[in-house]
């Protein structure tokens, strides 16, 4: 086991060192504490709108076993990263593009063949993975919801993390939930909250700020408020028609409050530049995460 983490990180050693110039792609990872918030629509719906602003944008449907992004974007994909990793398939055969150049990679069931990658099959893993540096300024991970093992592992491999709430009390006191597990193990990440389905801005502020006061004050983490969205009718509709509400209804009350969201993502940009780590250093903490738990002190 020792030899394979020394492996891993010799040619993440050497994929960094390629990266250095050129730069990485930043790495947002975006998890809930239950499922039913609306997190995945808003995350395609949120890269959309980067998109549009002028960024590169992939998004990795995290929520393995599932191809809840391609539902959104009424797009049907064959393959996905399981292929990537079981070295059946390179990157340009299983990205697909959407809307406004959108880019999006299907997760597959991928986690049980990554982590018994042998050391070779890592490396081509890698080397795959690492091409994606010149193809995305930003990408977006869209796990899976609740706080099980491969949900923290996923959200926490990232040093953004965007945690996604409904005023519903039960998916506020899960998302607190999943919020201590995420910084007792991690106090180093930025952890940020947006608020989805709220009725008015005043629901949207009273639960920002009850929320990011009670982590504060039991937990002592300061979670940013990125903001919120409204229920709109026009999302559910746009679910239904399988095509992000951002696209069909761009004039709608929701779609310009993402827009407003990404706006702020892209201010925080050159803040949090020096710390993009690239989906070379996310998969090598993920494998940490689920290969070396007895090196996971040395690691974070």
């Amino acid at each position: 086991m020792k030899d394979q983490a020394e492996q891993l990180r010799h040619i993440v050693a050497r994929l960094k060192q390629r990266n250095r110039d050129r730069g990485n792609a930043r790495i947002i990872t975006i998890t809930s504490g239950k499922g039913g918030v609306g997190k995945t629509s808003l995350t395609t719906n949120l890269g959309i709108s980067l998109a549009q602003m002028g960024y590169r944008v992939i998004i990795i449907d995290g929520d393995f076993g599932l191809a809840n992004i391609d539902l959104m974007l009424g797009m049907a994909s064959r393959y996905g990263l399981r292929e990537m990793i079981l070295g059946q398939m390179d990157v340009n055969e299983v990205i697909l593009e959407g809307p406004s150049g959108i880019k999006f990679i299907s997760g597959g069931s991928g986690i049980r063949e990554l982590i018994n990658l042998g050391s070779h099959q890592m490396d081509v893993f890698l080397e795959k993975i690492d091409k994606l540096n010149d193809m995305a300024d930003i990408v977006l991970i869209d796990t899976g919801a609740g706080a099980s093992d491969n949900v923290v592992k996923m959200a926490l491999a990232a040093h953004e993390i965007v945690l996604v709430v409904t005023p519903e009390p039960t998916a506020i006191t899960d998302a607190y939930a999943l919020t201590k597990i995420i910084t007792s193990i991690r106090q180093d990440v930025d952890l940020r909250l947006i608020i989805n389905r709220v009725q008015s801005m005043t629901e949207a502020e009273d639960i920002l700020d009850k929320f990011t006061k009670t982590v504060y004050r039991f937990l002592g983490i300061t979670v940013e408020a990125l903001g919120s969205v409204n229920d709109d009718i026009h999302v559910p509709k746009s679910i239904r028609e399988q095509i992000p509400y951002i696209v069909s209804y761009p004039n709608c009350r929701a779609s310009r409050q993402v827009g407003y969201i990404a706006k702020k993502l892209t201010e925080q940009n050159n803040e949090v530049r020096r710390d993009n780590q690239g989906l070379v250093s996310y998969f090598r903490r993920l494998l940490d995460f689920f290969n070396f738990k007895d090196r996971q002190e040395d690691i974070l």
